[in-house]
């Protein structure tokens, strides 16, 4: 045996004098992939239609981001948010009766929006619900002694 088959290869260096003359084919998983030093080409080039954006879904996204921060406009909140969420219902069953027809991100988008919609829908009802409160609680006490509540709107200067 030659000393090069009995030594294990350790760091030793590269004989670029030997020269192997069989070409190198690449080695690929599947025909139809690419080479990896080259960059996929675009969907399009192939000829192929790009998938369509769900038609509310930027409209359902932009309502429901709105009605969280809306939740304390007297009622606007839950009109935006109520409006996601149902312009995002419908996409959402659009998407599910054919998910290969339209984009994965628009589908996200319309999820967002939906869950934006329902927490500033939530949000905004808390909201009314206690501005209901506080004039139930401040007309009650009016009603029952009028002459306590002059008192306590003069002490906080409203009269």
């Amino acid at each position: 045996m030659s000393e090069e088959q009995e030594t294990p290869q350790q760091n030793q260096p590269i004989d670029l004098s030997k020269k192997d003359d069989a070409p190198k084919e690449p080695v690929y998983n599947t025909p139809g992939t690419p080479p990896p030093f080259q960059p996929a080409p675009p969907f399009q080039q192939f000829g192929g239609m790009a998938q369509p954006n769900l038609p509310n879904a930027t409209i359902a996204l932009i309502l429901g981001i709105l009605s969280i921060p809306a939740c304390c406009c007297y009622g606007i909140g839950l009109i935006f948010g109520i409006i996601a969420w149902v312009l995002a219902g419908s996409d959402i069953k659009k998407y599910n009766l054919d998910p290969n027809a339209y984009s994965i991100s628009s589908y996200k988008n319309t999820k967002a929006g939906k869950i934006c919609g329902i927490i500033g829908a939530i949000l905004s009802l808390l909201y009314i619900i206690c501005l209901i409160a506080m004039i139930a609680f401040f007309g009650w006490a009016a009603l029952r002694d009028p002459q306590l509540m002059k008192e306590l709107l003069r002490e906080k200067g409203l009269q």
